[in-house]
């Protein structure tokens, strides 16, 4: 730690005030993805990288790895519709869209319209952990399936007593296990024991359900999800001659499980409007001195967007969410730079764009490294660092993939001696999921060892309040220091780090989520 001595005198609360004022200001207008505050912001960090001396490794040589996105808003035309089979023949009923059921655009890359059987999948949950698996007797290749929202209420149970939720209640969670399966749409049924009125959801998720989406071009769009109504889910169900309440309470008693819905399918359309993105990461790349070593990297991370502008004009700043992370790597970047002893192995500095859209940039350079993953040491990932408690830090993920790494960051804590940590969230069964929610989780899902520095959430998260007088630039600097005293010491051990200390255990399972 004594050699990283001299660069940590150069990060500073002053500095790093400098750098949130200019990208939560009116100048770079939230940072939007596609967005012209986010070309502003970018050019910025770009030019920080180049007076730093850093080297340009994106594309053509540049400060910046460019690529495209596809953002998608939904038209009118959207439609679900039950066909079913009678005595009479075949009969349809449309269900009303806003009013008894309604639809995530995220994710989306293309239009559909398909029928399909439904099969009914229980609370969609595949936990071999909590000893349930709703697809174990499930067969929903090619169909709809339909599923309760949240999770199963147990009396007695070891892990589903009602009490607490769990990240399996997770909807994204549910939502990928169905794709997994081969399922062609995702239907959601609002939980019987919910006390909130579908309306009230509907008005809660107004602004998620308007706001243009973004995806990663892909040849196959991934399967739609509905979130449908009591009264529709009942109207589904009848044909089994229960309600959704009754069914619930079996599943969970284990009278019954998944079923197919006889004589009953589902017609459903999505009708995307498709606009092409472009937009970057910002990259600066140090080589270390070792001739082997410096083959490996360490990467330092923070996602630069933010929400950007609405359409009614409001910035939404994003002081905290994510001007803080980005203004660190600056400083670190600065701090490694300004060291006279350079380190063994090479650092990527990584600004990323399209985290707030569903990591995308990360998602982006994990298939894209400019760094080989199976050379990449170690990522740090660095996310709203400048509210909430002042002399401690969230670290998430540290001694899942490596031991190691968890051992180095809380050596650097003990040399800097005035900053907590805090593993609060250091869980793969946090119900916040925050391990799933930010960019670290693109390389620790590929095996990397990560850690995810992360001060909380508070009243002005993803609010046009999240602005920069509200920042404790002196915990960031403390954050700032930690960060890099881990960086260098993971650039500067011998042998071979990836392969040491693994703890396979906690290698994740789950291949996406978004932060929402």
């Amino acid at each position: 730690m004594e050699a990283a001595a001299v660069g940590l005198t150069t990060i500073t609360a002053r500095d790093l005030e400098a750098h949130v004022n200019f990208l939560a200001s009116d100048v770079t207008a939230g940072r939007g993805t596609g967005q012209p505050g986010l070309q502003v912001a970018a050019e910025y960090i770009a030019t920080q990288f180049h007076r730093l001396g850093l080297e340009p490794i994106g594309t053509d040589n540049s400060y910046f790895q460019k690529f495209e996105l596809l953002k998608t808003r939904l038209t009118d035309n959207i439609g679900l519709v039950m066909i079913e089979k009678g005595a009479d023949g075949w009969s349809r009923e449309k269900f009303q869209y806003n009013e008894d059921f309604f639809v995530s655009p995220h994710g989306l890359t293309g239009s559909t319209e398909t029928q399909a059987p439904i099969v009914f999948a229980g609370y969609g949950i595949t936990a071999p952990n909590y000893d349930w698996d709703d697809y174990a007797d499930a067969d929903v290749e090619r169909k709809a399936v339909l599923i309760i929202d949240g999770q199963p209420e147990i009396p007695g149970s070891d892990y589903f007593t009602g009490e607490a939720e769990t990240h399996v209640g997770d909807v994204m969670e549910k939502v990928i296990t169905a794709r997994e399966n081969g399922a062609s749409a995702i239907v959601i049924a609002f939980n019987p024991r919910s006390e909130m009125l579908f309306s009230d959801r509907m008005k809660r998720w107004e602004r998620w359900l308007t706001q243009d989406a973004m995806a990663l071009p892909s040849p196959i769009s991934p399967a739609p999800v509905f979130f449908i109504n009591k009264r529709t889910a009942n109207r589904l169900l009848s044909v089994l001659g229960k309600s959704l309440m009754q069914i619930q309470e079996e599943v969970e008693t284990g009278i019954s499980g998944s079923t197919i819905l006889p004589g009953t399918n589902l017609l459903f359309s999505v009708e995307l409007e498709k606009e092409t993105v472009v937009t970057q990461n910002v990259v600066g790349y140090l080589s270390g001195t070792d001739p082997e070593l410096n083959k490996e990297g360490i990467i330092f991370s923070a996602h630069y967007d933010h929400l950007g502008v609405d359409k009614e004009g409001t910035i939404w700043y994003g002081a905290d969410d994510n001007g803080t992370g980005t203004s660190a790597i600056l400083e670190i970047a600065d701090a490694i730079t300004s060291n006279p002893k350079r380190a063994k192995r090479s650092f990527l500095f990584l600004a990323i764009a399209g985290e707030e859209k569903g990591l995308l940039g990360s998602n982006y350079y994990t298939n894209h490294p400019l760094i080989p993953l199976e050379q990449t040491i170690t990522n740090l990932n660095i996310d709203m660092i400048g509210r909430n408690a002042a002399d401690s830090i969230y670290i998430i993920g540290s001694n899942m993939i490596s031991q190691e790494l968890h051992d180095m960051n809380e050596a650097a804590a003990g040399y800097l001696n005035n900053l907590g940590l805090n593993y609060r969230y250091n869980t793969l069964d946090d119900p916040n999921r925050f391990y799933y929610r930010s960019d670290h989780y693109n390389f620790a899902k590929r095996g990397i060892p990560v850690i995810f520095y992360f001060a909380g959430v508070h009243e002005d998260y993803h609010q046009p309040t999240d602005t920069r007088d509200k920042i404790n630039f002196d915990k960031m600097e403390r954050v700032a220091k930690l960060v890099y005293l881990t960086g260098w010491g993971m650039a500067n051990r011998g042998g071979n780090i990836g392969e040491q200390n693994l703890n396979s255990e906690f290698q994740p399972e789950i291949p996406f989520h978004i932060k929402y």
